[in-house]
C-alpha cells in the first residue's frame, strides 16, 4: 500500500503565509508544498527568514512536504541553490522540487541537474524533477534518461496535467516512470485546460490505485490547483499565468484552492476506497495504525479514531494528521467519516460494537476474541447475516504459512483421518505485575476469563481450523493457581472427535520455560510444529491397518521424515488479514477473507465449553449450551473483584476501557 499524505501549493489560495496556513487548515491539510511567500519564491528567501516561517508553521501544526523551487525553470545560481538547501533543512522538508531548463544542451542539463542533486543528497535532501512543457524533461523518455543519469540522487515528481499538455498519455508516462516516482502533483487536464482532479483525462484515480497496489511506502499527493491566476505566479511561471488569465470558474482563489483540495481527496478515496475508523486506540489500535503508516495496508485510509481517553486521541492526531477523532464508538459510527471499522476494544465490547456498525451500514473487522460468550457472538453473527457488509476477525495466526500447510495436509485427507491432536502452549509466562496493571484485567467482569480468553484465542481458533471441531470437552481450568487473580491461569482440555480421535490442549501463564509444540497424528503421517519448523513423518501405510495385520508384536511402521521451514512474507500477519478484508470490500468477494467474522464463534465455543466443564465438573458436549454458560458466567461476574463501575452487567458498555 502507498500511504498517501496530503499537501498543496497554498500560495494559490493566498499570498501571505498566514493565509496559506488558514487555507491548509480549512481543507484538512497538515502540510504545505512551500513555493511563494508574500510574493517571493521560496528559492529567494534567506535562512533567517526560513526560521521565522518555520516558527509560524510549527505553531500552527503545519509541516513542509517539499520546497517548490524555481530552479531549472527561471534561472540558476549555484550559491543561491546552496542557500535553498539550507532553507529546506531549516523547514525540515524532505524534497526540493526543480526542473530541467529551457533551451539548454542535453550535456549541460545533465551536468547542472546532477550537480544540484548530488549537493542536496550530501545534505540529506532529495532534489525531485517535475515534468513541464518546454523544458528538457517534458516527456517521459528524457525524464527517465535524466533520472538514470543521476543514479538515485534525483527524485521524480509526476505531474499528470503537464504530461497531457505535451500530448503524452499519463498512463504511458506512468508505466515508464513508475519505479522512479517520489511524489505526485495532483492536477488534471480536460484536453483544453487544467481542471480539478477527476474531471479531466489524466486517469489520476486509476494511476494512484495501481501505485497503491504496487508499493509499500509513504508518498505525498500535492494539490497544484492552477484553476485561477494568483499573486506571485508571474515570478516563476509566466506561461501558466497567460493561460489562466480570463478563467472565471471560481469567484476567489480560496474557492479554487478548496475545489482542488476536495478533488485531490476524492481521487485518493477512489484509489483507496476503504475509509477506516479505528475504535479503541490503545495497544492494538495504535499498533494497527502504525502498520498502515508503514504502508502495509492496501486500498485504505484511516479517516477516524474513537477512544474515551483524550491522550489516545491526541496520539492518533499526531500519528495521522487530519484524522477525525471521537470520544465514543457510537459517535464514530454515526459520523459518516468512514465506511469500515476496526474494533480494538476490550472483549465484551466486540459484539455490541460490531452489531451497531453493521446495522449502520459499515464493514467490520474485529479483534479477537469474537466476544466472551457464544450467545452474544451468535447475535453478532445474525446481524452480519442480515447485512450485506464484509465481516472479518483478526485471526492473524491463520496467515502463517506453516499453519496453512498443516491445515491443508489435514483437510486434504491425504494421510487419512485424524487420530490425535496435542498442543502444549505454555509460553505465555506472566508476572503478577502484569495482572496488576489494570482493574479490569484477569477478572470475570472485565475480560471474561484468563489464559483461554486472553492469550489463547488464536490457538483455539487454529485448533478447530486445522482439525475441525471436537464434539465433547472435559477440562480443568485452575483459577488463580499461580497468580493472585480470579480467572484461570492454568488449563488442560481433553477433547473427543466424532470419529473417535482425541485432543489435548495444555496452556498456562505460570511456566517460566514454556513450550509451543503442536503435534497431530493422522492415520498415515505425523505432523510436528515447533520452533517455526514443521516436521512431516510419512508412514509406509496405514497405522490402523498395521496394528490389525502386523504379525510381529513389536513391529513398527517404516517412515520417512522431511522438514518445512517458515518462509515468512514481506507483509506482516495482521496486514495480511487487513488486506484480505480490504480486498473483499473492494471486490465484493469474500473469498479474499482468511478469517470470516462468523468463524470467531468456533474457537470461543471450545473456550466456553472448557470453562463450563470445569465449573460443572463434567463433560460438556459441543455445540455448547449457550444459555447454561451465560447463567454460570453471570454467577462468576457477580462475585468478580473488578472495579465496581466495570462489574455491572455482562452486557455493559466497556468503551471506557479502550486502552
Amino acid at each position: 500500500m502507498a500511504h498517501f499524505k496530503f499537501s498543496a501549493f497554498a500560495d494559490e489560495a493566498c499570498n501571505t503565509l498566514d493565509g496559506q496556513i488558514a487555507a491548509c487548515k480549512a481543507n484538512g491539510l497538515a502540510a504545505i508544498e512551500l513555493r511563494g511567500v508574500d510574493g517571493n519564491n521560496i528559492s529567494d528567501i534567506t535562512v533567517d527568514e526560513a526560521k521565522a516561517i518555520k516558527k509560524k508553521l510549527d505553531a500552527a501544526g503545519v509541516g513542509v512536504a517539499s520546497i517548490g523551487s524555481k530552479y531549472g525553470k527561471c534561472g540558476f545560481d549555484f550559491d543561491d541553490f546552496k542557500q535553498t538547501v539550507e532553507v529546506a533543512k531549516v523547514l525540515e522538508a524532505e524534497y526540493i522540487r526543480m526542473f530541467s531548463f529551457y533551451d539548454m544542451p542535453k550535456d549541460e542539463v545533465f551536468a547542472t541537474v546532477k550537480q544540484m542533486a548530488d549537493y542536496a543528497q550530501q545534505h540529506d535532501i532529495l532534489c525531485c524533477h517535475e515534468n513541464e512543457k518546454g523544458i528538457f524533461g517534458d516527456k517521459p523518455e528524457p525524464c527517465k534518461a535524466l533520472l538514470d543519469h543521476c543514479e538515485g540522487a534525483l527524485g521524480c515528481v509526476f505531474d499528470f496535467a503537464n504530461f497531457m499538455e505535451c500530448g503524452v498519455d499519463p498512463m504511458a508516462a506512468y508505466e515508464m516512470l513508475k519505479p522512479y516516482i517520489t511524489y505526485f502533483h495532483i492536477k488534471d487536464h480536460d484536453g483544453s485546460h487544467v481542471c480539478c482532479a477527476g474531471d479531466g483525462k489524466g486517469q489520476i484515480a486509476e494511476i494512484l490505485a495501481d501505485f497503491d497496489a504496487s508499493t509499500f511506502r509513504s508518498v505525498w499527493l500535492s494539490a497544484e490547483p492552477h484553476l485561477k491566476t494568483f499573486e506571485g505566479l508571474s515570478n516563476f511561471d509566466r506561461e501558466s499565468e497567460e493561460k489562466l488569465q480570463g478563467r472565471k470558474l471560481y469567484a476567489s482563489n480560496e474557492e479554487s484552492f478548496a475545489a482542488a483540495c476536495s478533488a485531490m481527496h476524492r481521487v485518493a478515496q477512489a484509489a483507496q476506497p476503504v475509509q477506516l475508523g479505528i475504535i479503541g486506540f490503545g495497544g492494538m489500535g495504535s499498533t494497527h495504525a502504525r502498520h498502515w503508516l508503514g504502508g502495509q495496508w492496501k486500498h485504505s485510509r484511516i479517516t477516524a479514531v474513537a477512544d474515551i481517553d483524550p491522550d489516545r486521541l491526541e496520539l492518533a492526531q499526531e500519528l495521522i494528521p487530519g484524522v477525525a477523532v471521537f470520544d465514543s464508538a457510537d459517535a464514530l459510527i454515526a459520523s459518516g467519516s468512514c465506511n469500515a471499522v476496526l474494533i480494538a476494544t476490550p472483549h465484551y465490547d466486540h459484539p455490541p460494537m460490531a452489531i451497531a456498525a453493521l446495522q449502520a451500514g459499515l464493514h467490520v473487522l474485529t479483534e479477537k476474541p469474537a466476544g466472551v460468550y457464544t450467545k452474544q457472538v451468535r447475535e453478532m453473527n445474525d446481524a452480519a447475516a442480515k447485512s450485506d457488509k464484509i465481516f472479518a476477525i483478526m485471526y492473524n495466526q491463520r496467515s502463517k504459512p506453516l499453519h496453512q500447510q498443516m491445515r491443508d495436509i489435514v483437510q486434504s485427507g491425504k494421510y487419512g483421518e485424524l487420530r490425535r491432536f496435542i498442543w502444549i502452549i505454555n509460553n505465555w509466562y506472566r508476572t503478577q505485575a502484569y495482572y496488576n496493571s489494570g482493574g479490569w484485567r484477569a477478572t470475570w467482569a472485565g475480560e471474561g476469563g484468563g489464559v483461554l480468553i486472553n492469550q489463547c484465542p488464536h490457538q483455539l481458533d487454529l485448533w478447530q481450523w486445522i482439525t475441525g471441531m471436537p464434539c465433547n470437552i472435559r477440562a480443568f481450568c485452575h483459577e488463580g493457581k499461580w497468580h493472585d487473580i480470579e480467572v484461570e491461569d492454568d488449563a488442560t482440555i481433553y477433547a473427543d472427535y466424532p470419529n473417535g480421535a482425541t485432543g489435548v490442549f495444555i496452556t498456562t501463564t505460570g511456566d517460566a520455560a514454556g513450550t509451543n509444540r503442536l503435534e497431530i497424528n493422522l492415520d498415515k503421517a505425523k505432523l510436528v510444529l515447533e520452533h517455526n519448523v514443521l516436521t512431516v513423518t510419512e508412514f509406509e501405510g496405514s497405522t490402523q491397518e498395521h496394528i490389525n495385520t502386523c504379525p510381529a508384536g513389536f513391529g513398527s511402521l517404516k517412515s520417512t521424515s522431511h522438514t518445512i521451514e517458515n518462509t515468512g512474507t514481506e507483509v506482516g500477519e495482521h496486514s495480511m488479514i487487513f488486506n484480505g478484508f480490504a480486498a473483499a470490500i473492494v471486490t465484493g468477494d469474500c473469498s479474499h477473507l482468511l478469517a470470516r467474522g462468523e468463524e470467531g464463534i468456533n474457537g470461543l465455543s471450545i473456550s466456553n465449553a472448557a470453562h463450563l466443564s470445569h465449573w460443572l465438573g463434567r463433560d460438556v458436549a459441543l455445540p455448547v449450551d449457550e444459555e447454561l454458560f451465560y447463567a454460570e458466567l453471570q454467577k462468576k461476574i457477580a462475585g468478580s473483584q473488578a472495579k465496581k463501575e466495570v462489574a455491572k452487567d455482562v452486557q455493559m458498555d466497556l468503551s471506557q476501557s479502550y486502552t
